[in-house]
This record gives C-alpha cells, structure tokens and sequence, in this order.
C-alpha cells in the first residue's frame, strides 16, 4: 500500500499514513520533531508497526477500523507544545459521548419537498452558494471551503459532495466524501441551514454519500466529528457509526483548536 506525507500548515500539524514504517520513515518523523515546525505529528498506521511508533514517544490516540483497505488503522500522535497536548474540553466531551451513546432514537425521513444533488465539475452555478452556506454555519474551518474555487478543484479530485436542495432551488445543507485511496472515504465538510436544522436533513445527506461511496468500490467509511457537537455525534451515531477514540485538539474550527471524535462504519456490500 502507498505512503502519503500531507502537510498542513494551517492547523500546525503532519499527517502520515504509513501502512509499513520503514527505516527511512522513522528517520523522517526523527527530523520532524526536532524540528519542531509542526505542533502535532500524526501517524496512521496498523497494529503490526505500532512498537516504532511507540518507540519514538508518540501516543496512540485512536483508531480507525477499516481504514486500510478493510484494515484497521492506529492513530498515533506526538506534541511538540504541552498548551496542544492537553484537551481544554474533556468534561464536555465526555458528556456529549454520555448523551448521545443513552440515545435510542431511530430518525425518521422529515425532509419533505427537500431533493438530493449529487454536485459535479459542471454544476459551476452551486460552487458560488455552496461556499455562502459554509460561511453561514461557520466562522472558522479546517480547509478552504469558503472559497468556491477550493469546491471547484475539490470536486474535480477525490471529493464527492452530496447537496440538499428546497422547493426554491436554494442550497440549504450539504456534506462531501473524500475518498483516501486505500478504498475508505471521510464524510466530512457537513453543514445544515441553521433554519432548517431538527429534519434529519444531514441524515438523508450522509445516506446519499454512502450509496454513491458503495457504487464507488468504497467499503468503509469514517467521520471525523466535534467532540463538544450533541448533533452532529448524534447524527452519525443514528447512521450506524463506531466511537474508535478521539484526537485532541486535532485542527481549527470555529472556536480554534478542537478536539475531534472518530467514528467508523462498514458499508454493506
């Protein structure tokens, strides 16, 4: 299976997906943390290599079953700042999983007179009002989707974007899947019309996503969710989703830097 080193400057931290660490990869993360550039390194990789990681004092923070072509991935990370390592927010977290882990609600389908778009490079006219949503529900956000260019390109690459559409044609919730080349895709990017929210709209979203995701050759799916958010663990809790840890303050959204839930499902076959 391929490695892939992804750099992001925006929320100080390297992200490694590393089926096999080899020598030259230890070397690498050696050099990275003296260097100290990123204030979290983090590593994906599988249960068999998790002795070299442990051995270069990172802290295994999570999983995330089926990541690996059906493999369960381990996530490891290391801080370089003790303010980044520590979790500003885990009485709150902790009471969120609480609530949402005690639900037993089936969701009904309550998004009458809403239709379903899959967005597509020559669907230009949505790049625009998608962008203004993602403005709307966020004042702050780990990539550029505010920019409908950053969606233009994103489309056009490894992303999948799955709109909800009312009766007037205006875009009123929205989530992507990005596939990660090791046959598992990320729902991510999910944001409702706060007027609009209580009608399981993002429900009927994700469940288009995993049906395109199914048609795709995509086994298995994760989302990467606020750790402090009731709706959003709730939604993805109602879809079938597995708690597999969470990673401390992980990137910047909305209020700065947060802690992030994993959750993971397999997509029926």
């Amino acid at each position: 299976m391929k490695e892939t080193w992804d750099k992001d400057s925006w929320n100080e931290r390297l992200v490694a997906y590393l089926p096999v660490v080899s020598e030259e990869n230890i070397a690498r993360l050696q050099k990275e943390k003296q260097a100290k550039e990123y204030s979290k390194l983090i590593v994906y990789t599988t249960n068999d290599e998790r002795n070299k990681l442990i051995s270069l004092d990172f802290h295994h923070e999570a999983n995330m079953s089926g990541f690996f072509n059906g493999k369960k991935a381990e996530i490891f990370t290391w801080f370089s700042k003790e303010t980044r390592q520590n979790s500003t927010s885990n009485t709150e977290n902790q009471s969120v999983l609480k609530i949402v882990e005690t639900d037993q609600t089936t969701p009904s389908e309550t998004w009458s007179n809403i239709s379903f778009i899959h967005l597509k490079e020559s669907n230009e006219k949505h790049f625009k009002p998608l962008s203004k949503l993602y403005q709307k529900v966020f004042d702050v956000y780990p990539t550029n989707i505010f920019d409908p260019e950053y969606i233009k390109k994103a489309v056009a690459t490894e992303y999948t974007f799955v709109l909800a559409v009312n009766e007037n044609g205006e875009i009123i919730g929205s989530a992507s899947a990005m596939k990660t080349g090791y046959a598992s895709a990320e729902i991510t990017d999910c944001a409702v019309d706060p007027t609009y929210r209580g009608k399981n709209i993002l429900h009927g979203i994700i469940m288009n996503l995993e049906d395109q995701l199914m048609k795709d050759g995509i086994s298995n799916v994760f989302s990467i969710t606020r750790a402090k958010s009731v709706g959003m663990n709730m939604t993805i809790k109602r879809l079938c989703y597995k708690f597999e840890g969470t990673l401390v303050n992980n990137c910047k959204i909305s209020s700065g830097y947060e802690d992030m839930n994993i959750w993971t499902k397999e997509l029926a076959t």
